[in-house]
């Protein structure tokens, strides 16, 4: 689905339009001299209109010219073939992951993805700091998912350094700047998450000295006052409570 205009420039001063939305399509070829329109195709109508002497004349011929006709039938399906492709296209879906983390004898290896892109063709670019990388890396065959559309896989083994930026690019013809997705050695966690685990942090610190609080002051010898019915007030110390 879409709406389309595709414009053919003629050679002696004419042009032709088309268009298609959906399951609709119509194009129109008109003939002008100076500003001036002659004739004009339509082919929903399938016919020549004059809007001149010179063009009602060359109308009339037109219309009665079976070559003419089979040219026009030509004409639209190239259109409708142009257009029905056209609308197919499909931007690619990036993803750029760790496969294996480096460790003191391996390096890490990075995979970079691009899914359910139309057409088929497609480049798609390691780059450290900027710069293209070309060692180390081994990428599939354009596979086909089997509904129209196209993935690629490509694999990066390297040793991350501190200061180093790997991105993956792609340029499709569906995409008027190449996509690039960056990645990162250690992703930081999102706002959210990272509030959360702060909130949490600060309520299990501040209950954990409430408990060890409670529980030094439970160890003490404590006076405890107390009023008896005389009005006398007497001191008594209680001893350690067994736990």
């Amino acid at each position: 689905s879409g709406f389309f205009v595709f414009l053919f420039l003629f050679f002696f001063g004419s042009f032709c339009s088309a268009v298609y939305e959906q399951t609709t399509f119509e194009y129109e070829i008109r003939y002008t001299y100076n500003k001036n329109l002659l004739m004009q195709y339509n082919s929903t109508q399938g016919n020549w209109k004059g809007f001149t002497e010179f063009g009602v004349d060359r109308a009339r011929m037109y219309n009665v010219d079976p070559e003419d006709a089979k040219l026009r039938k030509i004409e639209q399906m190239i259109f409708i073939n142009i257009f029905v492709l056209e609308s197919m296209y499909a931007a690619p879906s990036l993803k750029l992951s760790t496969v294996k983390q480096s460790s003191h004898t391996e390096p890490a290896l990075l995979l970079c993805s691009a899914y359910n892109f139309y057409p088929q063709e497609i480049q798609m670019t390691w780059l450290l700091n900027g710069q293209e990388v070309t060692s180390a890396v081994t990428s599939t065959d354009i596979l086909y998912n089997g509904n129209l559309y196209y993935q690629i896989h490509s694999y990066l083994e390297h040793r991350p350094k501190p200061g180093e930026e790997f991105s993956c690019m792609v340029e499709h013809v569906t995409l008027r700047d190449p996509l690039l997705k960056i990645w990162e050695l250690h992703p930081p966690l999102p706002w959210s998450e990272r509030v959360k685990i702060a909130v949490g942090t600060f309520f299990l610190a501040v209950g954990l000295t409430a408990l060890i609080t409670g529980f030094i002051k439970h160890k003490k010898v404590t006076a405890v006052l107390c009023t008896v019915m005389q009005g006398k007030h007497v001191n008594i110390f209680l001893k350690d409570l067994p736990l």
